[in-house]
Parts: C-alpha cells; sequence; structure tokens
C-alpha cells in the first residue's frame, strides 16, 4: 500500500510539471504580471470649473487576443448627475476590438455638473483586466445659480415667430416646468434649473415642433439654436395691446386688436365677442373714433390688420371686474382671446358759495359758506380738504378743517372765518379757496369787500358840517365890515 501511494504521488508530480511545460503561456497570462490590456493617459488630472466638459485621451495597448473588449466606468466618487462617454473621433462607443499587440487611442468625455462641489473626484475606468485612475479637480463651483435657455423660433421662410409658446418639460419625468412666450425678434432667454429638457414649441397658425436631449447646467448658457415651425395653410395669431382696461361708468372700454393671417392661405375672419354680462354690447370698429361696426374682415396671407372693440356697459353698471372673450372664427375653427374690464366710479367736484361777493365793516370779521358737492356717479370724495389763499395778514380758519367722505349725490359744507387785519384799508379783495380731495382738486375765488365803519362815517359828517360852519360865521363877520 506503501509503495502504491509513493508511486501516485510521483505520477501527479511530473503530470504536474508536465502541463506546465505544454499548456501555452497566453492562458496563465492573467495571474503573470503582465495585464490582457494596459490604459495609459499623458494628463490623468484636470482642473476645471463645476459644469464644463472634460476629455482625456486615453491610449489602450492589447497584449492578449483578438476579442471584443467593453468600456466600463468602474468606479466613481462623485455626483450622480456627471455624464460618461467614450468616443471614437466623432462616434461614441462602448466597446473596442484589437488584434494582439495593437495600440489605439481614445477619448473619455466627462460632463461635469454646474453645481458640483469644490472638491476632487476620482473615476477609475476600466477595459478587461486594464484599470486607470483619473481625476477631476473641481476649483469653482455654481450651485445655486440658474442656467439660462437661449432659442429661436423662425417660419419656413426664415421669419422671427412672435409669441411661439415653449413649453419647457423634464425629459425624465415629463411634467412642463416653464412656459414662456418669444418676444418679437422670435427669442426667449430664461432661467431654467438644472436639468435634462425637451422643448414643445407652438404657435397659432403653425404645426407644432419639439426638440430634445436639451441640457441645462447651473451658471452656463444652453443656445439651443434654431427651432423651424411649418405655417398651416389657415392660421390666425391675436395681439391684444392692453387685455384689461379700466373704464369708469358712463365711459366705454375700448381694445386695440392685432390681426395677423399667419397661415399660407388668405381667409376672411368673423368678429364676435362671447360672454359679455346681460345687458352688455359690443362691436368692433376698424378705428377708435368710428362710428361704423364691422362684423367680417378680409386678411391676405401674411398680412396685419388692426381692429378695436368697442364694450358698452348698461348705464346702471355697477362698480367691479369683468371678463369676457373676443373671437375670431377662421376656417380652421374659432380663436378666443380673453379680456377683462375694470369699471370704477365716477366723481364730479362742484365747488361754489352762495355768493362770490362778501361785504365786511373794518374791523369785523365774515363767516363764508363753502360748499363741496359731488356730483360723481359710484365713487365717493374722500379725505376732503379746504386750503385757502389770502392777503397778507389775513387770518382764515376752515371749520371743519377735512371732510372724511361725500358721497355721490350728496354735498358738505365748510365755513370759513375770515379776518382782516385791524389796519387794512378799505377796499376790494379776493381769496382763492382750493378744495382737495383723494380724487380731484377744484378751485374758486370769492370777493371781499372792506368799508370803513358806522361812527367813522358820522364822525366825517360831523368834522364836515362843522367846517361849513367855520365858513358862514367868517363869511358873515367879513360881510358886515
Amino acid at each position: 500500500m506503501n509503495l502504491s501511494f509513493d508511486m501516485a504521488g510521483r505520477y501527479l508530480l511530473i503530470s504536474a510539471l508536465l502541463f506546465s511545460l505544454v499548456v501555452p503561456q497566453a492562458v496563465l497570462a492573467g495571474s503573470d504580471s503582465t495585464a490582457n490590456t494596459e490604459i495609459s493617459c499623458t494628463y490623468p488630472g484636470r482642473i476645471v470649473e463645476a459644469g464644463e466638459t472634460v476629455k482625456f485621451d486615453l491610449k489602450i495597448k492589447n497584449n492578449i487576443g483578438t476579442y471584443q473588449k467593453k468600456l466600463h466606468i468602474d468606479t466613481f466618487k462623485g455626483e450622480e448627475d456627471w455624464k460618461f462617454s467614450f468616443y471614437a473621433g466623432e462616434n461614441e462607443i462602448d466597446r473596442v476590438a484589437m488584434g494582439e499587440g495593437d495600440e489605439i487611442t481614445i477619448t473619455f468625455e466627462i460632463d461635469t455638473a454646474g453645481d458640483t462641489a469644490v472638491d476632487t473626484y476620482p473615476v477609475r475606468v476600466r477595459i478587461d483586466d486594464g484599470r486607470l485612475w483619473l481625476y477631476i479637480n473641481i476649483d469653482k463651483s455654481h450651485d445655486g445659480e440658474s442656467g439660462i435657455l437661449k432659442v429661436t423660433v423662425v417660419d419656413e421662410q426664415g421669419e422671427k415667430i412672435k409669441g411661439a409658446l415653449i413649453n419647457v418639460a423634464n425629459e425624465r419625468r415629463g411634467n412642463i416646468v416653464k412656459s414662456v412666450a418669444t418676444t418679437s425678434d422670435g427669442e426667449v432667454r430664461t432661467e431654467v434649473g438644472q436639468g435634462d429638457y425637451i422643448l414643445y414649441v407652438e404657435s397659432e397658425g403653425y404645426r407644432s415642433a419639439e426638440k430634445d436631449d436639451v441640457s441645462i447646467k447651473c451658471g452656463y448658457t444652453t443656445e439651443v439654436g434654431t427651432i423651424m415651425l411649418e405655417k398651416k395653410n389657415y392660421g390666425l395669431t391675436i395681439d391684444v395691446k392692453s387685455p384689461l382696461v379700466t373704464s369708469s361708468i358712463g365711459n366705454k372700454p375700448i381694445y386695440e386688436i392685432d390681426l395677423s393671417n399667419v397661415g399660407k392661405s388668405d381667409d376672411v375672419f368673423g368678429l364676435d365677442v362671447e360672454g359679455l354680462p346681460s345687458g352688455w354690447y359690443g362691436r368692433y370698429k376698424l378705428a377708435a373714433d368710428s362710428t361704423e361696426s364691422v362684423s367680417k374682415l378680409f386678411i391676405e396671407s401674411g398680412d396685419e390688420k388692426t381692429v378695436f372693440l368697442e364694450i358698452i356697459p348698461p348705464y346702471s353698471v355697477e362698480k367691479g371686474d369683468y371678463s369676457f372673450n373676443a373671437t375670431v372664427t377662421s376656417s380652421d375653427g374659432v380663436y378666443s382671446e380673453p379680456l377683462d374690464a375694470k369699471i370704477t366710479g365716477s366723481s364730479n367736484m362742484v365747488v361754489f358759495s352762495e355768493k362770490y361777493r362778501y361785504d365786511i365793516t373794518k374791523g369785523e370779521a365774515a363767516d363764508i359758506p363753502v360748499t363741496i358737492s359731488n356730483r360723481g356717479n359710484g365713487e365717493a370724495l374722500t379725505n376732503v380738504r379746504v386750503e385757502v389763499s389770502a392777503p397778507e395778514g389775513w387770518n382764515v380758519r376752515a371749520s371743519p378743517s377735512t371732510v372724511p367722505s361725500i358721497q355721490p349725490g350728496e354735498k358738505a359744507t365748510v365755513y370759513l372765518k375770515v379776518t382782516p387785519p385791524a389796519n387794512i384799508a378799505a377796499s376790494d379783495y379776493k381769496i382763492s379757496v382750493k378744495v382737495i380731495s383723494d380724487q380731484e382738486e377744484e378751485t374758486d375765488e370769492i370777493r371781499v369787500v372792506i368799508s370803513e365803519s358806522s361812527l367813522v362815517g358820522i364822525m366825517g359828517l360831523l368834522l364836515l358840517v362843522g367846517a361849513c360852519g367855520g365858513v358862514y360865521y367868517f363869511f358873515r363877520k367879513h360881510e358886515r365890515r
């Protein structure tokens, strides 16, 4: 038994030695110090701002075999929203096939996020059993900043489209995060949070379009470029200069509306108003001061015409906010534009006194009543006060000094206590009365005539009689002589 065991052990040892000599070295290369694939990079560390794209040139050497080898991001210690890609020239790749001894260079591209914190972020790439650490050093972050989306919308002729609506939708969730319209130059420049988006673009009279794979980064401007919309056969755009008009009771709100035929064909457009309150009436005119109304309008393709919508409320209308729609019917359907009217009350201040001439005896004072009337409709006069301008030395006091409010159809009386100076000369004088409220102000003038007192007149008469008597006495005395 012992002899057999020794013989078996010797046989196994000899077999192992022969196996190591016969089996090719290629099979055992994985356990050798030489890897199947070698990866190297001349500059494995880069310093950039957050949001920049980093490119590494990777040199790959294939030592063993000719089978396909997949490219991997083996380890990454950084942000989740970074993006990694491998390129051969302009083509994105995910694996390589190389002959034994071949060497190639590929580009490893890392798209960093704009809100990445300042730090060093290592990433390890792997091809077969070859591995290489690369390092991205972020020296400036744009965390907290918004990204800027810039896009231009044009038609088939390259003309800029005003008012095209751009809906910015989250690429993953599909929800719209922002809607913005193009300006008169067909452009949009707006702030959007960091992320990947799809743009849905639409405009009246045009077929809608979309643009996907739009990436926005914190602190950077993403220029999407130009998006073209194709015209429909029939189409219309409505531009209301002011969709909210404020008008007082008794007046008529007027809306200026531009109608543009953006379709490929000429068309006749029907004009109407929907949703008016009971008793209201609306009519379209070609001029704001015109007395003629229009109900249909012919507009050639590419042309624009302006109409004025006049709204006529009933005389009994009350103050408040009212909403309705301007509607335009074309060959492809009905277009509707919401409008609002704010009806306010009107005030009409009238200031008058019982008479415009007051006689005052020198040394006395006078009470002059001033009546303030609100002849408006629906709006009170509030914080009514009187200011008086009088000659120097005069004393004028108003009682009451302030009237809190005067309702429409009501009036209030303020009394002016007018005291001229004691040494004033008898003559005509004017005082100016200004009545001021929160809504409006009015000015009036009152004439004050100052006359001498009756005692002064009697004294003057006595002096005159005395003077006449003296003259008579001297005349008689000299006549006897």
